[in-house]
């Protein structure tokens, strides 16, 4: 069993998230996970198999969690109870808001920065890529060597095409209808996907067109991804190759992504042999994969 250690820390906004670190022999360079929707460790294997992996061959490896995770979670706070317990704030995918990924990954860099890693590469899966891009397109980092594009979303074309969501036009009416009451945090009638319960001011910021999550419009096809385009080192996009998130083709999408990092270095695109959106039954190609990219393109 390799090296590996549970972390707490605070966001500047005084909430306590978790993370998994898998501790390579000599730190230099560590990999920082930026989950997606209700993401978690326990039930994303690809971050064990793929934590094992890196820390093996001398990287580190972070599995952070942050204020999305699960459906629904109470995260603790600085505040004490009565009884000495913390006072919890309700959060998890159902009550996030998606501009709030800045405080997760801000607090998860200064941890890694303290841990002792002198190189980050960030590697968002699914909504986690929009947050990775929604964060280094507003905070620049001289320490961070690459970017790992692991499911990349057009999260607004997963409800706007009716073969993903068929209620789209009247959930986003019904959002919109409880912000303007003041009721933000009250949960939509309908679920998302059949699987999602999500308060309206969630959904308004996730899944409305130029909201903060839109910034990989494949559907509408802008001219220009301002916030990727951002981007000034290289990236490496996967997909497995069974993912059910194709606006046109897998490959389509990922060749249009393509096209709209005009500012990093190197793209690298590449296709899981039997993946699915979580690369279920191929953790260790998903691993070998991110490792084989490293060494490849980033200690070249």
């Amino acid at each position: 069993m390799n090296n590996l250690n549970i972390l707490y820390i605070w966001t500047k906004d005084n909430l306590r998230l978790e993370g998994v670190h898998y501790i390579p022999e000599n730190k230099d360079i560590c990999v920082l996970v930026i989950h997606g929707m209700s993401g978690n460790f326990i039930e994303n294997k690809w971050g064990d198999i793929t934590g094992q992996k890196l820390s093996e061959n001398g990287i580190g490896f972070i599995y952070a969690h942050n204020r999305g995770y699960n459906h629904i979670n109470d995260i603790a706070t600085k505040e004490i109870e009565e009884d000495g317990g913390y006072k919890t704030v309700r959060m998890g995918a159902a009550y996030e808001r998606f501009t709030d990924c800045v405080s997760d990954i801000d607090a998860w860099i200064n941890e890694v920065r303290n841990l002792g890693y002198k190189k980050i590469i960030l590697l968002g899966h699914s909504l986690g890529c929009n947050k990775t891009i929604y964060y280094l397109h507003r905070n620049k980092q001289k320490d961070i060597l690459g970017v790992v594009l692991a499911s990349p979303p057009d999260m607004v074309a997963l409800v706007k095409k009716s073969e993903y969501q068929l209620n789209y036009k009247e959930l986003l009416e019904e959002a919109k209808e409880n912000v303007k009451k003041d009721e933000p945090r009250k949960l939509l009638s309908g679920l998302i996907w059949d699987w999602f319960i999500l308060s309206s001011q969630t959904f308004l910021d996730l899944f409305g067109e130029n909201g903060p999550a839109d910034n990989l419009p494949v559907l509408r096809n802008p001219k220009e991804f301002p916030e990727l385009a951002s981007i000034d080192v290289p990236i490496l996009a996967v997909m497995g190759e069974h993912d059910d998130i194709a606006v046109r083709t897998l490959k389509e999408d990922l060749d249009l992504i393509e096209t709209k990092a005009i500012n990093c270095p190197s793209f690298t695109k590449q296709f899981i042999k039997g993946g699915n959106h979580n690369y279920e039954q191929q953790e260790e190609l998903f691993a070998n994969t991110i490792l084989n990219w490293i060494s490849s393109v980033i200690k070249r």
